[in-house]
């Protein structure tokens, strides 16, 4: 396959990403109902939204999703979001103040480091986080001729607007090395059609990787949340 030539400064670019170094990540949260009392959200919910809309203004929310979900019979949306911080420790310190939080109506029910955003698109549909881990037998070299193609292929799919955001993060394997590795956002029906999608990764064909699926909801469109 030919690559252009900024497909591959991109290219480039992440692969030397994991040696960078870097003063904050982004961070994926997961959020449960830590109440049955959905009138008491609903009244909350505007004053959440506006406090963690500051969060958005600020640019720390790199992707926001929703789930759909119900609290005492009532179907009542409950949001995954991907936020940038030093730790998880941080994390949780950004998220305290937050109404919903202070009243104890939500908590974390996850929280996953995913590295450094570097691809984003938005279509309104199903997002299902698609995480590839090296397995330990791979040598350095194959790992860095596997990534270009792979890399090249996120980059493909970001376009065609099948994986709608892309983060960078680093694995360290047994015997010391660190080597970069790639989590996504992709559009399926469901988590086996996103396990299928997965398998157009040279990783993933060739046994190097293994593929960990997670439902993350309706993205939104951070920009159409932004103040302009």
């Amino acid at each position: 396959m030919k690559v252009n030539q900024r497909t591959s400064m991109v290219i480039a670019a992440a692969l030397g990403f994991f040696s960078a170094s870097v003063s904050a990540a982004d961070f994926g949260v997961a959020l449960e109902w830590n109440t049955n009392n959905a009138e008491e959200v609903l009244d909350t919910m505007a004053e959440q939204r506006a406090a963690f809309g500051e969060l958005i203004q600020k640019g720390e929310v790199k992707d926001m999703y929703l789930v759909e979900s119900q609290l005492d019979g009532k179907p009542i949306q409950i949001l995954r979001f991907v936020l940038e911080a030093d730790s998880e420790k941080a994390v949780k310190e950004k998220l305290a103040d937050l109404p919903m939080y202070k009243k104890e109506l939500v908590k974390i029910s996850n929280i996953k480091p995913l590295g450094a955003k570097w691809l984003d698109n938005t279509p309104i549909n199903n997002n299902y986080g698609v995480t590839f881990t090296w397995n330990q037998n791979v040598s350095s070299l194959e790992m860095d001729r596997v990534l270009g193609i792979d890399l090249q292929r996120v980059i493909s799919l970001n376009q065609a607007g099948v994986v709608t955001s892309s983060y960078l993060h680093t694995q360290t394997l047994r015997d010391g090395q660190v080597r970069p590795i790639y989590l996504v956002s992709m559009l399926a029906k469901d988590a086996q059609h996103a396990r299928e999608l997965s398998k157009q990764f040279e990783a993933v064909n060739l046994g190097y990787a293994t593929v960990d699926v997670q439902y993350l909801g309706h993205k939104l469109n951070m920009e159409q949340l932004k103040i302009k």
